[in-house]
């Protein structure tokens, strides 16, 4: 499967929307050029960097509006136009430094890229590109001790994200994990774990990942398939995993195991919330905090964090636990309210009622 979509009827970039039919918008940038070596090497680099690749043949059929990085190859870089066209990157093989360096006097902010050199910085460029053009809201959930239920609240929360109507995923990032489907199900269902991440290098576009996920009553899990000790992360394939994750899903909730997790500036790049899980007795000194286990939200006034509410792993949860069915607890409308009172989901707080 090739990387490169051939832009020879002029795609309107700028009017890309979000399909409305469970497909998803992926981060795109378009490389001006007909030279078969700077195209392959291009596309490799955006495959890594989790973004798809558009080839146009014909500058004519380009518009300033056009959606994402606008990189240019050596052969048709003298086409470019500074009012008519967007120049981001120009690229070439090392042969063509000179002139490409002299273009580039033309077009003051653009950035040049010599391959195979450049590589790395063009990947870098790209991906952090990506990064920031996922739209998916993503909460982070880091637990200030073990047995708190953290677990069950990210679970809970993704579905509840699912019942508001969005597309949501929760993504098992303990480092200590076992799997979270013994504490989802007892019928685990089909789909790629870490485990086959971990084999594919994590090199899925973002509308992959979104339909190789295993469901779970439509809310989508990524955990290890099987309950035994692994490695940490690969923090490339957590960088490819979680850019394309923001991309392919409206809600992405972390759960990240005992705060600060290892990889923790890599995950603090790509977040938009973090929440600690604590119980009354020892609350952490700073940030948002959800009692975990707590009837009341019962706290020092002293204490420094922002007290969101308390959240009681409730009969109805164990119940539902035990029956190998967590979601089954989303019947009680007092635990539906639980999660809405924290407010923990972006833009419909109220809706999960």
């Amino acid at each position: 499967m090739t990387a490169l979509d051939d832009l020879r009827a002029g795609l309107p970039t700028e009017q890309i929307s979000r399909p409305e039919n469970g497909s998803v918008d992926e981060p795109l940038c378009t490389i001006v050029s007909s030279d078969p070596r700077i195209i392959e090497l291009c596309a490799a680099i955006a495959v890594g960097a989790a973004v798809r690749i558009i080839q146009c043949t014909d500058p004519e059929t380009l518009h300033t509006g056009t959606t994402g990085p606008v990189l240019w190859g050596s052969d048709m870089a003298g086409l470019a136009d500074n009012d008519r066209h967007r120049v981001d990157v120009l690229i070439g093989l090392e042969s063509a430094a000179s002139g490409l360096w002299s273009l580039a006097s033309r077009f003051p902010k653009t950035r040049v890229a010599l391959l195979p050199s450049a590589g790395q910085w063009l990947g870098e460029y790209l991906g952090l590109w990506a990064m920031r053009a996922g739209h998916g809201h993503t909460l982070a959930l880091g637990a200030t001790a073990g047995g708190l239920g953290t677990s069950t609240l990210a679970l809970l929360l993704a579905h509840a994200g699912t019942l508001s109507g969005m597309r949501s995923i929760v993504i098992d990032m303990d480092p200590h994990s076992r799997s979270l489907w013994p504490r989802a199900t007892s019928r685990p269902p089909t789909g790629i774990g870490w485990e086959e991440l971990q084999l594919s290098g994590g090199r899925l576009a973002a509308h992959q990942l979104a339909e190789t996920m295993p469901q779970l009553r439509s809310t989508s899990v990524l955990t290890w398939s099987e309950s035994k000790e692994h490695e940490l992360i690969d923090e490339q394939l957590m960088i490819r995993l979680l850019a394309a994750a923001r991309q392919g899903f409206d809600l992405v909730i972390l759960d990240t195991g005992r705060y600060p997790h290892p990889r923790q500036t890599v995950i603090n790049q790509f977040i938009d919330r973090r929440v600690l899980t604590a119980n009354s007795s020892a609350p952490p000194h700073h940030g948002e905090v959800v009692l975990c286990g707590e009837q009341r939200a019962r706290y020092e006034a002293s204490s420094g964090a922002e007290i969101l509410g308390s959240f009681p792993i409730s009969s109805r949860i164990i119940k539902a636990d035990h029956r190998g069915d967590l979601f089954d607890c989303f019947k009680s409308r007092g635990l539906r309210q639980s999660l809405a009172n924290l407010c923990l989901l972006p833009q419909v707080q109220g809706q999960i009622s």
